[in-house]
């Protein structure tokens, strides 16, 4: 009877233990180039209703956005001077059109982000934007928002070694915040970011990770 008892108090302790341990683990280690610098939005244009092939009673968005960090890639060999091989900075413009209809699910993606990548730039940057939200209520145009999300991932293989980063980030726009425009008696609705709202800051953050991560 004493030996289970005993047994009993040896495996609670050395449960206790193993708790103890796990919550005393440290987290991963981040990487010295972590937290990101905020995304720069400098432009956004938006219309509807929207005369376009696309239809009408359709909206048009239009937003530039920039990554204004050098983004470690990999490290780089001590022959050339150690460190890190960085992605560059990168400026894309993103385009949306989007028919307001009941059967236009929200979440819609489109790779027609442009960026401003030359023929030999290795980073290969790649932009994604994403529409969550969008509201275009004509009998309340002051209410006129939407939220929208963005992706940009650098993929590379430099020095014979991969280098991945994905970066995720999002941010709503709205008339009675960081939109100024008007509505037409045509029903045509125009509104772009607001002098004071220049550029609007979006909080990336990082999704994945190959190579410089920490």
């Amino acid at each position: 009877m004493r030996l289970t008892q005993f047994g009993l108090a040896l495996a609670a302790f050395s449960s206790r233990i193993i708790l103890a341990s796990a919550q005393d683990l440290p987290l991963p280690p981040l990487p010295p180039w972590y937290p990101l610098k905020p995304w720069q939005i400098s432009s956004v244009s938006t219309y509807n209703p929207h005369e376009s092939p696309y239809g009408t009673n359709a909206s048009g968005l239009l937003l530039t956005i920039s990554n204004v960090q050098l983004i470690p890639a990999v490290p780089a060999p001590h022959a050339s001077g150690g460190g890190y091989a960085a992605f560059k900075t990168s400026t894309a413009q993103c385009e949306l059109h989007w028919k307001a209809d009941s059967l236009t699910p929200y979440g819609y993606s489109t790779n027609s982000c442009i960026s401003d990548a030359s023929p030999n730039d290795f980073s290969n940057a790649q932009w994604q934007i994403t529409l969550n939200e969008l509201h275009t209520d004509l009998s309340e145009p002051g209410d006129y928002y939407f939220s929208v999300s963005f992706q940009l991932s650098y993929n590379a293989t430099i020095y014979a070694t991969q280098g991945y980063k994905r970066m995720t980030g999002s941010t709503y726009f709205r008339a009675s915040t960081n939109l100024e425009g008007q509505c037409a008696d045509d029903g045509l609705c125009e509104y772009k970011l607001r002098n004071g709202s220049t550029p609007a800051l979006l909080q990336p953050t990082l999704q994945e990770c190959k190579s410089a991560c920490g």
